[in-house]
């Protein structure tokens, strides 16, 4: 029969297994220290990248986003209201300085230029009929200047024959004083057509002015719609490709409205854009590196827009050599503004080794081993980094992340 076990037993048992337990973890954590030290970390040759130290031109630069454009790119717009009647050329197409691009018509322009013109005819008959009737009136006025004046030489002998009667006697003073009288009335009368004569020429004078200027204006108003029908043949004025052509044949057509965007691919710069965080670094004049398919242009900034729109700065770049072969209208390039310069710098390729602290550990490869070296950095780009110290020319630097043995001292190299 089997014996029920007793509770010391049973605490006795648990004790010893307790015990193995312990004895075995700390057995286990003996081996591990011990294997551990004696293997050496090992990392295969093709598991990291390196660059060798040189000695060469560091340039610092800030990233930035640019499009290739043209450099001449015209916009040409309707001069008149008009319809699109027919559309020569296609965007895409090469356009020699001269030719048709579309035509326009322009109907409803040559009847508003038609309404000017009866509206200047009328305006010219109106000078015509204003200086015949001032004239007429004028002439009025000084017929009834002269006879005014003939009865004053009429009044005034009557006033010096009474005058006569009165000292012989044959007159009464009455009579004198009434002769007197219609002298004088009839003096004020003349001075008040004198007055109104001259009123009627510089009435007429300004008149006949500023119904001249209304008549200039519309002059100008003929001539100007005059010029935008010349110009309704809408033509190229240079050689080209048309980028962007109004193709709706019979659209209505706005004075102003865009019709065609003519660019000369034979030139271009760069329209670029860069975070607010280095505006201070974009200057007018700075040199600034475009990279295409890994070929480097150079050029300068020629413009800086001074707002910040959507937390970005734009800039202009004129590219040194304009009509590079890698050059494409719209193609998106990376740009590096170049913010210093040092010629005789000791350098290695930028890598994921290097963190941006200006102090800090990398691998340095020596034979089969790579040995933990405290470096110095300065000046950095896309390409290089400058090593200030820590690093000879000649040596061989892992450029790769090393982080999973940077507490290591040294790593083996298979």
């Amino acid at each position: 029969m089997d014996r029920e076990i007793s509770a010391k037993q049973r605490r006795q048992r648990s004790v010893k297994i307790y015990l193995i337990v312990v004895i075995a973890s700390a057995v286990s954590a003996l081996a591990f220290v011990y294997i551990n030290g004696m293997v050496e970390p090992v990392i295969n040759r093709s598991d990291f990248k390196t660059s060798v130290a040189e000695s060469g031109v560091v340039e610092a630069t800030v990233p930035a986003s640019g499009i290739i454009m043209p450099e001449y790119e015209l916009t040409i717009s309707s001069p008149v209201n008009a319809k699109i009647e027919q559309v020569m050329f296609n965007a895409g197409e090469k356009v020699l300085a001269g030719q048709s691009i579309l035509r326009l018509n322009k109907e409803s322009s040559v009847l508003a230029f038609e309404k000017l013109n009866e509206e200047q005819h009328v305006n010219r008959n109106k000078i015509y009929q204003m200086s015949l009737e001032l004239e007429k009136s004028l002439d009025e006025l000084k017929t009834q200047f002269a006879i005014k004046e003939m009865k004053i030489n009429s009044l005034e002998t009557a006033l010096e024959h009474e005058q006569s009667l009165l000292d012989i006697g044959g007159s009464t003073q009455e009579n004198v004083k009434q002769a007197r009288l219609t002298l004088n009335v009839a003096k004020l009368e003349l001075t008040q057509i004198k007055n109104q004569i001259e009123n009627q020429k510089a009435t007429m004078k300004a008149n006949l002015k500023s119904l001249g200027y209304e008549i200039n204006i519309r002059e100008k108003d003929i001539k100007g719609i005059n010029d935008k029908l010349k110009g309704a043949a809408i033509s190229s004025p240079r050689n080209g490709v048309i980028t962007w052509v109004n193709s709706k044949i019979g659209a209505d057509i706005n004075e102003g409205e865009e019709l065609v965007r003519i660019a000369d691919l034979s030139s271009f710069k760069v329209e670029a854009s860069i975070s607010d965080t280095y505006a201070n670094e974009v200057k007018t004049g700075r040199t600034a590196m475009i990279r295409i398919n890994k070929t480097d242009l150079r050029g300068n900034i020629s413009n800086v827009q001074p707002a910040v729109e959507n937390g970005t700065v734009k800039f202009s770049v004129s590219i040194s050599d304009k009509s590079s072969k890698l050059l494409r209208s719209n193609l998106k390039v990376d740009v590096f503004v170049i913010t210093s310069y040092k010629e005789r710098a000791t350098r290695i390729k930028n890598g994921p080794a290097f963190n941006g602290s200006e102090e800090q550990q990398i691998f340095v490869l020596k034979g089969n081993e790579a040995i933990r070296r405290k470096i110095k950095t300065g000046e950095s780009n896309s390409d290089f980094i400058e090593i200030s110290s820590g690093i000879q020319p000649g040596e061989s630097v892992i450029i790769s992340d090393m982080q999973d043995f940077i507490h290591l001292e040294k790593v083996k190299v298979k």
